[in-house]
């Protein structure tokens, strides 16, 4: 005869214990969180203010995670989380907004210096238009001054194989703050490999 499934705990019941707990109890549990690792360091120096470079920092991992120069495996999904840990840590979108800018400033670099292959075609594709849907929730100047920088970057990435470039156009399009000069003008229609739509779909 087998025993009940135990129930796991919950955030509601860690925070009942901790509602209950004396504040020097209270700092001894964050201090050992602290101490546990180095993203909960991270995320208390961040969270408030404590370093002035917080950005810098987030940068950093961002280059490290996808720049195909270095020694390490491209990973668009630690790229992510750095973007991600910043905004969990902050809730600063304007700050969000400068990583993510400067997220597709490097993959447009990278492009440009070295070319493209499949995976950096999704990735950039997906993180350039995550980034224009952020931005729209910003105020309008913040919302143009970060949109011309990806229109900077779109220039100098010039055009691509796989799709990218039309995808790109269609986004800028698509999130633009401008009012379209000419609401008559068709827009070239995007053409993309069947397989990269299926991964960009995902």
């Amino acid at each position: 005869m087998t025993g009940k499934k135990q129930k796991q705990p919950t955030w509601t019941d860690v925070k009942k214990v901790l509602t209950e707990l004396r504040t020097e109890e209270l700092i001894n549990t964050i201090s050992d969180l602290y101490k546990l690792r180095k993203e909960n360091k991270d995320f208390l120096h961040t969270r408030y203010r404590l370093i002035e470079s917080a950005l810098d920092d987030f940068k950093r991992r961002i280059v490290i995670a996808i720049n195909p120069v270095r020694d390490t495996e491209i990973s668009f999904k630690v790229a992510r989380q750095a973007v991600n840990d910043y905004k969990k840590a902050t809730g600063d979108l304007e700050g969000v907004a400068e990583l993510m800018v400067f997220y597709c400033e490097e993959c447009a670099d990278s492009i440009k210096s070295l070319g493209l292959w499949e995976q950096y075609a999704v990735g950039t594709v997906n993180i350039w238009r995550d980034t224009l849907k952020h931005l729209q929730k910003l105020p309008r100047q913040q919302h143009i001054k970060f949109w011309e920088r990806l229109a900077a970057a779109q220039r100098s990435m010039g055009q691509t194989g796989w799709g990218v470039s039309d995808y790109v156009d269609d986004y800028m399009f698509m999130f633009s703050p401008y009012d379209p000069e000419d609401e008559d003008d068709e827009e070239e229609p995007v053409t993309l490999s069947s397989e990269l739509v299926r991964k960009l779909v995902k």
